[in-house]
């Protein structure tokens, strides 16, 4: 036989051969290792310019006692909250035990702004959980999960059980009207995926309505060297105050309508935003909920898949689906950049998630609360010295493995919003224990 032709029989038989072998593997581990190879050949990606972040703690304390602390430990709450401003408070509301935020630590904070002399402000607690009930009258129909739900940790204030709705009712049960909340329902209508919110509206200024903007402020995220291509638009609420029926931009700031289609922003009523998250596990993409993941809870997850429109766009937490699980910190790096990022972060990690949302079993008491301007500082710190020691789970939580989940996605938010800090040599810890003052 002719040496090329047998040369040419056995190259043909070894292709087919490894054809047959690809077809074989399952999908997920051909991603998999596509993705590998990626990480492996690109070239460094350029970084912010190294910052360092001052991340503040209390522990061993009431809630109350911690959050006083650290925001006294910051210059105290006048330093981030005046006197005719609107407070919004976003706490993680999905979820229930560890995985919503600790009441008594939001009590403590909104005691606190009450009591600055002269306070003519309003607080307002603000969550969009992406949930709904059709069985429930319209205007009740957001009304679930951890607004309703009795958990049986991080709900316990002065020794009563509570549940975000019964936090706020404790206000207006004494007369105290100008604390109040909002729910923010998912704009568009969805595919029957998760999260079933849906239909709230969708507006483009607050002269219109309330409900969600959809910007045409885009991000993008590509991988497989180009050949897959994510879009994210920004989306962010507009909402009217029970209390005082002034409308919030989430972006803006106060609106007043005019009521003949118009309005005006008010700049004496400045609105201040505070995320108010918990310190949870969340597996293997984004490896933890803390600061940055709670502005999941702002976004619209029905514009772009899940929901049905606008077509050719995925929603935040779709963001790199498949192949990145970690990539949706890319349009949350990108909402902080663009949209609005939290005048104080606070992170209450009086029970610390480490293994799951709600099973308490997997939930450690640390009696800890961290707070700061940077969520990514944060974030690390909360991984790296709360979340990991408990679990031991390298590849989800410790953020000093280049490869968890924790740590890819810190890295894109940080790539992204083009800052934050990373990396304990970049943090300036500041640490109150009680049992030792």
């Amino acid at each position: 036989m002719n040496p090329k032709r047998r040369l040419f029989i056995f190259g043909s038989f070894g292709f087919v051969s490894f054809c047959g072998a690809l077809l074989a593997v399952p999908r997920e581990y051909i991603k998999k290792a596509l993705v590998e190879v990626e990480r492996f050949l690109e070239p460094p990606k350029n970084l912010p310019t190294r910052q360092v972040s001052d991340v503040f703690l209390a522990k061993n304390g009431s809630p109350q006692e911690n959050v006083l602390k650290v925001v006294d430990m910051m210059g105290g709450i006048t330093r981030f909250i005046g006197i005719n401003d609107i407070v919004l408070l976003k706490p993680n509301a999905q979820w229930w035990n560890q995985g919503r935020t600790n009441l008594a630590a939001m009590k403590g904070f909104i005691d606190a702004v009450l009591s600055i002399p002269g306070f003519e402000g309003e607080i307002i607690v603000g969550e969009n959980q992406h949930f709904m009930d059709n069985s429930l009258p319209e205007n009740e129909k957001d009304n679930v999960r951890g607004w309703v739900k009795f958990g049986d940790i991080n709900g316990d204030i002065d020794g009563v059980n509570h549940n975000l709705n019964t936090l706020v009712e404790l206000y207006q049960k004494r007369g105290i009207k100008n604390v109040t909340k909002s729910h923010w329902r998912d704009g568009g209508p969805k595919a029957p995926v998760w999260c079933n919110a849906e239909n709230g509206g969708t507006v483009s200024s607050p002269a219109e309505g309330d409900g969600y903007v959809w910007t045409d402020n885009d991000y993008i995220f590509e991988g497989l060297w180009g050949l897959k291509k994510w879009k994210v638009k920004m989306t962010y609420p507009i909402f009217t105050s029970t209390y005082s029926g002034i409308t919030i931009d989430f972006k803006h700031g106060a609106f007043q309508r005019d009521g003949k289609g118009a309005g005006r922003y008010l700049p004496d009523r400045k609105l201040k935003f505070v995320n108010f998250s918990v310190l949870n596990d969340h597996g293997d993409d984004t490896g933890i909920t803390g600061a940055v993941k709670n502005y999941m809870g702002i976004t619209d997850l029905s514009c772009g898949w899940w929901g049905l429109k606008p077509e050719g766009y995925v929603m935040v937490h779709e963001c790199g689906s498949g192949y990145y699980p970690y990539a949706k910190g890319g349009p949350l790096g990108h909402f902080l950049k663009h949209i609005r990022k939290a005048d104080l972060n606070i992170v209450t990690a009086e029970w610390v998630g480490w293994g799951d949302r709600t099973d308490v079993s997997k939930a450690t008491r640390m009696k800890t609360i961290l707070a700061g301007v940077d969520p990514v500082a944060l974030d690390y710190y909360g991984a790296k010295h709360l979340v990991y020691p408990l679990s031991k789970n390298s590849a989800h939580h410790d953020p000093d493995n280049s490869n968890s989940a924790i740590s890819k996605f810190l890295q894109i938010v940080q790539r992204t919003w083009g800052q934050g800090s990373i990396g304990d040599s970049s943090i300036n810890v500041y640490e109150h224990d009680f049992l030792k003052s």
